[in-house]
């Protein structure tokens, strides 16, 4: 097996990730292909797992930190790291090392090219990108923001730990409209559905719904706010460990907060 920078071949499959059995959103393809077009010449790494039997079995993406939502310096920053985990398709490859091969060729990457180590970033609960998964390999815990956890791996003891960014303000609520605000970083395919998902949601609401999205892969808006994805209604995150919500039920759930701020009527 190799990893392998993504090529016109593979790209389809990198940017539904792994997700080849759903017919692609042209939607969310936009947006990750036009985050991955913005970050070739800013250190991306973008690479995916080819087993010798020619199966696209995982992909990772990483790059230098500076240009991530985490705060450091001289470090390579790990944005996922993903082994095709559904029983359909190619079938479940987890839990045949080819994590830990990922993340191996990712540290060698990073020390060739100079770097003072590797941050990565994972959740502590176990049913996705869980952050133990790193922990087995080496790595220390060195910040954290709720349930998401912030590790590195030193190759130098002049290496300074990273940092979560911290958050600066929440979206304001507003008067007579419920506000929902979409911060979202198209790195990642799961926040772009979530942006579309809000989209839809909000559809034909514009007397009930300010609707405000941030694109978060603009440094300015990144650090004007501190947040990197999540949707904010009312100026607070939104189910913010749940599963992806759909649009039919994020717009219930919008349609009733209107409805709480009118008293019910």
């Amino acid at each position: 097996m190799n990893l392998v920078n993504v090529t016109w071949e593979t790209e389809g499959t990198f940017f539904r990730c792994l997700h080849d059995e759903k017919p692609d959103d042209p939607r969310a393809i936009t947006l990750r292909r036009q985050w991955f077009e913005a970050h070739r010449d800013r250190g991306l790494r973008a690479r995916v797992l080819i087993l010798d039997s020619g199966e696209v079995a995982g992909l990772c993406q990483y790059m230098p930190i500076e240009a991530t939502h985490m705060i450091g310096r001289d470090l390579f920053a790990i944005l996922c790291i993903w082994v095709h985990g559904y029983e359909h398709h190619i079938g479940n490859r987890q839990g045949n090392g080819y994590g830990r091969f990922i993340l191996n060729e990712i540290e060698k990457d990073a020390y060739t090219s100079g770097a003072a180590g590797v941050a990565a970033w994972g959740m502590d609960f176990p049913y996705w990108n869980p952050v133990s998964f790193y922990e087995h390999m080496g790595y220390s815990r060195v910040d954290k923001d709720g349930m998401a956890v912030l590790v590195w791996k030193s190759f130098s003891p002049n290496a300074v730990p990273p940092q979560f960014l911290k958050e600066i303000g929440q979206p304001p609520s507003a008067y007579d409209k419920v506000n929902v605000t979409v911060f979202f970083n198209a790195w990642c395919l799961g926040a772009c559905s979530q942006c579309l998902s809000a989209r839809d949601a909000v559809e034909g609401l514009a007397d009930l719904v300010n609707y405000i999205e941030m694109d978060t892969s603009d440094p300015e808006v990144l650090h004007a706010w501190g947040i990197s994805n999540g949707i904010y209604i009312e100026g607070k995150p939104h189910r913010p460990y749940e599963p992806p919500l759909t649009s039919e039920a994020l717009r219930d759930d919008i349609l009733k907060i209107h409805l709480a701020k009118r008293g019910g009527r």
